[in-house]
């Protein structure tokens, strides 16, 4: 993975927590955050960051803000998939301090004023996450000590060990995590393209990659999710839910019920 030379890097423990260790480390006072976004971002901040006032925006179908911010706000965007490049490309023309999630988005370049990443969703590990920010910073964290011994491709102990992780403070990334085999982008690519091909006729979504998009999993957003979902259980994969039930007159309502997004690993 090759990042622009312009950031520094900062390792944690967690994705979350370079979030954390970033609003601690400029002193942010009010974060722009979407509503469709993993939970524990924000019950992390207003966990480890309670003076840092959070404000929520709506996304449209094409996962681009509704809100028109301020110039200097400070806004965090998800890379949603790993294939919203094009939306980041737009908000960090616009918006300067712009904070790129990146965790379903490992191969792409950071953007922004910083841009955090999870090794785990990528890699047979445990935990890690890297930060990168434009402005170097120092962690003054205690390390990672945790050794995981677990089958993480078993799902209870995936479910254990999600519990465990929301339990462990911000920390310098452990020594034990070792990056072996690199995720193969290409076989990401191809394997999307694949599925694309087989549901383009029941995705509402507008599909298009840029050489920048490198996919975590397949998004289809269908009139008949349920029926999908067991259609891949019965080959043995676990479809998750991204992520939690928003009310039903918000218009990411129908990503929570109809998007499933189907795994490419």
């Amino acid at each position: 993975m090759t990042k622009q030379a312009e950031y520094h890097v900062t390792k944690l423990n967690l994705a979350r927590h370079c979030l954390n260790f970033l609003i601690s480390a400029i002193g942010i006072n009010v974060l722009h955050l979407p509503y469709y976004i993993c939970p524990v971002i924000w019950q992390s901040v207003k966990h480890w960051n309670p003076n840092c006032k959070l404000k929520f925006y709506h996304i449209d179908d094409s996962f681009f803000p509704l809100k028109k911010f301020n110039r200097e706000d400070y806004i965090l965007y998800p890379n949603y998939f790993g294939i919203s490049w094009s939306n980041i490309q737009i908000l960090a023309m616009k918006y300067p301090n712009l904070i790129v999630d990146n965790a379903q988005a490992f191969f792409a370049p950071p953007a922004g004023i910083a841009s955090f990443y999870s090794l785990r969703k990528f890699y047979p590990a445990p935990s890690g996450a890297y930060l990168y920010t434009k402005q170097a910073f120092v962690a003054d964290y205690p390390k990672d000590n945790t050794s995981i011994n677990i089958d993480l491709s078993n799902y209870n102990n995936f479910l254990s060990h999600e519990l465990f992780l929301d339990t462990q403070p911000p920390l310098i990334m452990s020594d034990s995590v070792k990056l072996t085999a690199k995720p193969n982008r290409t076989q990401r690519i191809s394997k999307f393209y694949t599925l694309h091909k087989k549901y383009k006729n029941i995705n509402r979504l507008k599909v298009n990659l840029t050489e920048n998009d490198v996919p975590f999993v397949y998004p289809c957003l269908t009139d008949s999710p349920e029926k999908l979902v067991k259609e891949f259980e019965k080959e043995g994969k676990t479809i998750l839910r991204y992520w939690k039930e928003l009310p039903s007159d918000f218009p990411e309502a129908k990503f929570y019920s109809n998007l499933v997004p189907i795994p490419l690993a």
